[in-house]
């Protein structure tokens, strides 16, 4: 199968995206709340768990690793999306009928994620012993401007820097191509790439709004009852714009 070709996107779609997300979001706000309440639950066990075993300087490091398995959290969300698009109330039957119809090229995908993301939070903790080697807790010591926690936020967000890219990059768009046309693995993955090629400035931007929203939200978990619907619901909307495909 040929990969499809991908449209440029100007910087003010990503603005256009954001409402149709909002807009989604409003559509489905029950379900959406739902949905984004379990990872709100899973972020502050995230948090509180840091300051539980006195690591609280992996904090920055445990949300951002949120960002490799987001894509997983994305997919399950487009099934969604798609039921709005098709006038019909979004389910969480539905949601996991759309992930088992979806190619199985979509699991090798979200295996790719996690593993991504347990090198991340294995070499993190490998530079957290080197740099730090001390239990820290404290709210205050979560944050990268800590005293003593300069040098060692500063080189694992290098690295989570790197590793991201090639997150985002590979899952973009192959994820909402997978889960709303069936394209094979290799196919999308093309595809996505293609297209942040086609469109840098855009994908750039895009991908900062992705990291900003979800560190804003994980340092306060609630916030991402709706911000996690409304971004996952911005992207499908970003893929369609991108590859001009009907819902």
């Amino acid at each position: 199968m040929k990969p499809p070709r991908p449209r440029p996107l100007p910087l003010a779609g990503i603005a256009t995206a954001l409402a149709e997300g909002r807009r989604s979001f409003a559509a489905s706000r029950s379900f959406s709340l739902a949905f984004g309440a379990l990872f709100a639950v899973i972020g502050s066990l995230m948090i509180w768990g840091a300051q539980w075993f006195a690591l609280a300087p992996m904090t920055p490091a445990l949300i951002g690793g949120f960002l490799l398995v987001g894509p997983i959290v994305m997919a399950a969300l487009i099934g969604a999306a798609a039921d709005i698009d098709a006038g019909r109330r979004p389910t969480f039957a539905g949601v996991l009928r759309s992930m088992r119809d979806a190619p199985a090229g979509l699991w090798a995908l979200a295996l790719f994620c996690v593993l991504i993301f347990l090198i991340w939070i294995t070499d993190a903790g490998t530079l957290y012993s080197f740099m730090i080697g001390e239990p820290r807790s404290g709210l205050a010591q979560a944050l990268p401007t800590a005293a003593g926690n300069e040098h060692f936020h500063l080189f694992s967000g290098l690295m989570g820097f790197v590793l991201a890219n090639v997150v985002y990059a590979v899952t973009v768009h192959a994820v909402p191509l997978m889960v709303r046309l069936g394209t094979p693995l290799t196919t999308a993955v093309v595809a996505s790439v293609r297209a942040c090629f086609t469109s840098p400035l855009a994908h750039a931007l895009w991908a900062l709004t992705l990291a900003a929203g979800i560190f804003v939200s994980m340092s306060l978990p609630p916030l991402l009852c709706v911000s996690l619907p409304v971004l996952a619901y911005a992207g499908d909307a970003l893929n369609r714009r991108c590859f001009d495909f009907s819902p």
